[in-house]
Protein backbone atom coordinates (compact mmCIF):
# COMPACT_ATOMS: atom_id res chain seq x y z
CA UNK A 1 0.00 0.00 0.00
CA UNK A 2 1.18 3.56 -0.85
CA UNK A 3 -0.18 6.40 0.51
CA UNK A 4 1.04 10.43 0.66
CA UNK A 5 -0.44 13.89 0.00
CA UNK A 6 0.59 17.34 0.49
CA UNK A 7 -0.95 20.57 1.80
CA UNK A 8 1.03 23.53 0.77
CA UNK A 9 -1.73 25.72 3.12
CA UNK A 10 -2.26 23.52 5.96
CA UNK A 11 -4.52 25.58 7.75
CA UNK A 12 -7.67 24.95 6.53
CA UNK A 13 -6.65 20.96 7.11
CA UNK A 14 -5.38 21.43 10.68
CA UNK A 15 -8.37 23.88 11.65
CA UNK A 16 -11.11 20.61 10.13
CA UNK A 17 -9.05 18.12 11.81
CA UNK A 18 -9.16 19.64 15.59
CA UNK A 19 -12.88 19.23 15.70
CA UNK A 20 -12.34 15.58 15.65
CA UNK A 21 -9.04 16.15 18.19
CA UNK A 22 -11.83 18.34 20.85
CA UNK A 23 -14.03 14.98 20.45
CA UNK A 24 -11.57 11.96 20.91
CA UNK A 25 -8.20 10.64 21.49
CA UNK A 26 -8.46 7.85 18.52
CA UNK A 27 -9.60 8.22 14.63
CA UNK A 28 -10.71 5.96 12.56
CA UNK A 29 -9.16 6.33 9.12
CA UNK A 30 -9.78 5.13 5.53
CA UNK A 31 -6.76 6.07 3.16
CA UNK A 32 -8.02 5.39 -0.19
CA UNK A 33 -7.84 6.11 -4.15
CA UNK A 34 -11.32 7.81 -3.94
CA UNK A 35 -11.11 10.34 -0.79
CA UNK A 36 -9.64 10.43 3.07
CA UNK A 37 -11.79 10.30 5.53
CA UNK A 38 -10.87 10.55 9.38
CA UNK A 39 -13.66 9.98 11.91
CA UNK A 40 -13.56 10.31 15.61
CA UNK A 41 -16.68 9.00 18.11
CA UNK A 42 -18.02 12.27 19.76
CA UNK A 43 -20.84 10.53 22.00
CA UNK A 44 -20.14 6.71 22.29
CA UNK A 45 -23.23 6.56 24.51
CA UNK A 46 -25.09 6.72 21.40
CA UNK A 47 -22.91 5.86 18.77
CA UNK A 48 -22.65 9.50 17.76
CA UNK A 49 -19.79 10.81 15.53
CA UNK A 50 -17.63 13.24 13.61
CA UNK A 51 -16.08 12.65 10.29
CA UNK A 52 -14.33 14.79 7.39
CA UNK A 53 -13.82 14.36 4.20
CA UNK A 54 -11.40 15.13 1.90
CA UNK A 55 -11.14 14.58 -1.69
CA UNK A 56 -8.07 14.66 -3.98
CA UNK A 57 -8.44 17.71 -5.37
CA UNK A 58 -8.34 19.53 -1.62
CA UNK A 59 -5.07 18.91 -1.67
CA UNK A 60 -1.83 19.59 -3.44
CA UNK A 61 -1.19 16.29 -4.14
CA UNK A 62 -2.85 13.21 -3.79
CA UNK A 63 -1.95 9.37 -4.34
CA UNK A 64 -3.43 5.50 -2.93
CA UNK A 65 -3.11 3.09 -4.82
CA UNK A 66 -5.19 1.03 -2.66
CA UNK A 67 -7.72 1.07 0.12
CA UNK A 68 -6.47 0.68 4.08
CA UNK A 69 -8.48 1.34 6.99
CA UNK A 70 -6.63 2.16 10.26
CA UNK A 71 -7.20 3.96 13.67
CA UNK A 72 -4.44 6.00 15.41
CA UNK A 73 -3.88 8.23 18.37
CA UNK A 74 -5.27 11.71 17.20
CA UNK A 75 -2.88 12.81 20.30
CA UNK A 76 0.02 12.02 17.91
CA UNK A 77 -0.49 15.49 15.84
CA UNK A 78 -2.55 17.18 18.37
CA UNK A 79 -1.86 19.74 20.09
CA UNK A 80 1.69 19.45 18.19
CA UNK A 81 -0.05 20.45 14.83
CA UNK A 82 -1.81 23.67 16.53
CA UNK A 83 1.51 24.88 17.80
CA UNK A 84 3.59 24.62 14.55
CA UNK A 85 0.46 26.07 12.45
CA UNK A 86 0.62 29.42 15.41
CA UNK A 87 4.70 29.45 14.96
CA UNK A 88 4.25 29.82 11.46
CA UNK A 89 4.32 26.60 9.90
CA UNK A 90 2.56 26.16 6.79
CA UNK A 91 2.89 23.07 4.62
CA UNK A 92 2.21 19.45 5.35
CA UNK A 93 3.54 15.87 3.79
CA UNK A 94 1.51 13.00 5.25
CA UNK A 95 2.89 9.52 3.87
CA UNK A 96 2.50 5.65 4.76
CA UNK A 97 5.95 4.04 4.01
CA UNK A 98 4.56 0.79 5.77
CA UNK A 99 0.95 -0.39 6.72
CA UNK A 100 1.69 0.11 10.45
CA UNK A 101 3.27 3.18 10.14
CA UNK A 102 2.33 7.33 9.05
CA UNK A 103 5.22 10.18 8.72
CA UNK A 104 3.98 13.81 9.08
CA UNK A 105 6.66 16.44 7.84
CA UNK A 106 5.78 20.08 8.67
CA UNK A 107 6.96 23.00 6.38
CA UNK A 108 8.15 26.43 8.13
CA UNK A 109 9.73 29.93 7.68
CA UNK A 110 13.23 29.79 7.08
CA UNK A 111 13.66 26.12 5.74
CA UNK A 112 12.25 25.12 8.94
CA UNK A 113 11.50 21.02 9.32
CA UNK A 114 9.43 19.12 11.86
CA UNK A 115 8.66 15.59 11.31
CA UNK A 116 7.11 12.96 13.20
CA UNK A 117 5.67 8.96 12.97
CA UNK A 118 3.58 7.35 14.43
CA UNK A 119 1.49 4.05 14.39
CA UNK A 120 -1.69 2.73 12.39
CA UNK A 121 -3.40 0.07 13.76
CA UNK A 122 -5.70 -1.98 11.41
CA UNK A 123 -9.53 -0.96 12.29
CA UNK A 124 -10.76 -4.84 12.98
CA UNK A 125 -14.75 -2.16 13.50
CA UNK A 126 -14.38 0.73 11.95
CA UNK A 127 -17.08 3.84 11.81
CA UNK A 128 -18.87 4.07 8.60
CA UNK A 129 -21.41 7.17 7.20
CA UNK A 130 -24.00 5.75 6.20
CA UNK A 131 -25.64 6.92 2.50
CA UNK A 132 -27.91 9.83 2.84
CA UNK A 133 -30.99 11.17 0.99
CA UNK A 134 -29.95 14.16 -1.19
CA UNK A 135 -33.73 14.68 -2.31
CA UNK A 136 -34.51 16.51 0.94
CA UNK A 137 -32.60 18.84 2.87
CA UNK A 138 -32.30 21.55 5.38
CA UNK A 139 -29.84 24.52 5.04
CA UNK A 140 -29.22 27.31 7.04
CA UNK A 141 -26.31 29.81 7.45
CA UNK A 142 -23.88 28.99 10.76
CA UNK A 143 -24.61 32.01 12.66
CA UNK A 144 -28.02 30.14 12.95
CA UNK A 145 -26.91 27.24 13.87
CA UNK A 146 -24.98 28.18 16.45
CA UNK A 147 -28.11 29.26 18.22
CA UNK A 148 -29.62 25.69 17.84
CA UNK A 149 -26.34 24.33 19.45
CA UNK A 150 -27.14 26.65 22.53
CA UNK A 151 -30.36 25.50 22.88
CA UNK A 152 -30.10 22.20 22.63
CA UNK A 153 -26.46 20.78 23.01
CA UNK A 154 -27.63 19.42 26.37
CA UNK A 155 -29.87 16.81 24.89
CA UNK A 156 -28.39 13.29 23.68
CA UNK A 157 -31.30 13.39 20.99
CA UNK A 158 -32.98 16.47 19.11
CA UNK A 159 -35.91 15.63 17.09
CA UNK A 160 -35.76 17.09 13.72
CA UNK A 161 -39.31 17.33 11.66
CA UNK A 162 -38.86 19.06 8.37
CA UNK A 163 -42.06 19.97 6.21
CA UNK A 164 -42.56 22.66 2.95
CA UNK A 165 -43.21 25.69 5.49
CA UNK A 166 -41.05 25.27 8.44
CA UNK A 167 -37.90 23.00 10.22
CA UNK A 168 -38.88 22.81 13.66
CA UNK A 169 -36.25 21.65 16.66
CA UNK A 170 -37.48 19.51 19.24
CA UNK A 171 -36.83 17.71 22.58
CA UNK A 172 -39.78 15.52 24.23
CA UNK A 173 -42.29 18.96 25.53
CA UNK A 174 -39.93 20.51 27.38
CA UNK A 175 -38.63 22.73 24.46
CA UNK A 176 -39.44 23.24 20.65
CA UNK A 177 -37.83 25.82 17.70
CA UNK A 178 -39.26 26.66 14.63
CA UNK A 179 -37.24 28.23 11.43
CA UNK A 180 -39.31 29.12 8.40
CA UNK A 181 -37.62 29.75 4.42
CA UNK A 182 -40.60 32.43 4.48
CA UNK A 183 -39.32 34.72 7.04
CA UNK A 184 -35.08 34.25 5.66
CA UNK A 185 -33.91 31.81 8.64
CA UNK A 186 -33.09 28.47 6.47
CA UNK A 187 -33.55 26.80 3.26
CA UNK A 188 -35.89 23.28 2.75
CA UNK A 189 -35.97 21.58 -0.90
CA UNK A 190 -37.38 18.45 -1.98
CA UNK A 191 -40.58 18.25 0.07
CA UNK A 192 -43.87 19.41 -0.50
CA UNK A 193 -47.61 19.37 1.69
CA UNK A 194 -48.90 17.78 3.09
CA UNK A 195 -45.72 14.94 3.39
CA UNK A 196 -42.99 15.50 6.14
CA UNK A 197 -40.11 14.30 7.26
CA UNK A 198 -38.37 13.18 10.60
CA UNK A 199 -35.31 12.49 12.12
CA UNK A 200 -32.84 13.05 15.55
CA UNK A 201 -29.42 14.84 15.61
CA UNK A 202 -26.76 15.11 18.32
CA UNK A 203 -25.51 18.78 19.04
CA UNK A 204 -22.71 17.56 21.25
CA UNK A 205 -20.26 18.64 22.60
CA UNK A 206 -21.06 21.73 21.86
CA UNK A 207 -17.31 23.04 21.74
CA UNK A 208 -17.26 20.55 18.84
CA UNK A 209 -20.02 21.88 16.89
CA UNK A 210 -18.77 25.60 17.67
CA UNK A 211 -16.15 24.38 15.58
CA UNK A 212 -17.32 23.42 13.03
CA UNK A 213 -19.83 26.31 12.21
CA UNK A 214 -16.92 28.85 11.91
CA UNK A 215 -15.40 26.72 9.41
CA UNK A 216 -18.40 27.04 7.00
CA UNK A 217 -21.03 29.61 5.69
CA UNK A 218 -23.60 27.22 5.64
CA UNK A 219 -24.94 23.85 7.31
CA UNK A 220 -27.07 21.13 5.50
CA UNK A 221 -29.00 18.96 7.40
CA UNK A 222 -30.13 15.47 5.52
CA UNK A 223 -32.00 12.09 6.60
CA UNK A 224 -30.08 9.05 6.13
CA UNK A 225 -31.31 6.09 3.96
CA UNK A 226 -33.59 3.50 5.62
CA UNK A 227 -33.19 4.96 9.36
CA UNK A 228 -34.73 7.87 11.64
CA UNK A 229 -31.03 9.13 12.36
CA UNK A 230 -30.02 12.86 10.50
CA UNK A 231 -26.70 13.72 9.62
CA UNK A 232 -25.19 17.42 9.75
CA UNK A 233 -22.69 18.49 7.04
CA UNK A 234 -20.19 21.37 6.34
CA UNK A 235 -18.76 22.06 3.11
CA UNK A 236 -15.09 22.58 3.11
CA UNK A 237 -15.05 24.74 0.00
CA UNK A 238 -16.44 22.04 -2.95
CA UNK A 239 -13.89 19.12 -1.93
CA UNK A 240 -13.81 18.16 1.69
CA UNK A 241 -16.99 18.23 4.54
CA UNK A 242 -17.14 17.24 8.23
CA UNK A 243 -20.11 15.05 8.80
CA UNK A 244 -21.93 14.94 12.09
CA UNK A 245 -23.60 11.17 11.69
CA UNK A 246 -24.54 8.07 14.19
CA UNK A 247 -22.42 5.26 13.59
CA UNK A 248 -24.05 2.01 12.17
CA UNK A 249 -22.13 -1.24 11.20
CA UNK A 250 -20.49 -1.45 7.87
CA UNK A 251 -21.55 -3.44 5.04
CA UNK A 252 -20.01 -6.32 4.83
CA UNK A 253 -17.67 -5.80 1.96
CA UNK A 254 -16.85 -2.26 3.37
Amino acid sequence: MSFNFVVNDMNALINAATTLGMVDQMADTIFSPEMLCIMADSNISIHAAIGLQLWPPFFDHYFCNETQRSWFFLTNIFPLALDLQDSGYTSLTFSIPYPERAELKFRGPNGLLREIDFELAYSHDPLFISEFDLSIFVSMDSQQFSHIIAEYHMFDYVQVTVTSARVTFSYAIMQETSLSPEDGECIIGGIRAPNQIQFIINLSPPEAFYHIASQTKRIWFFKTCNSTKGLITAPLGLNGRLVSFFCTSAPSDY
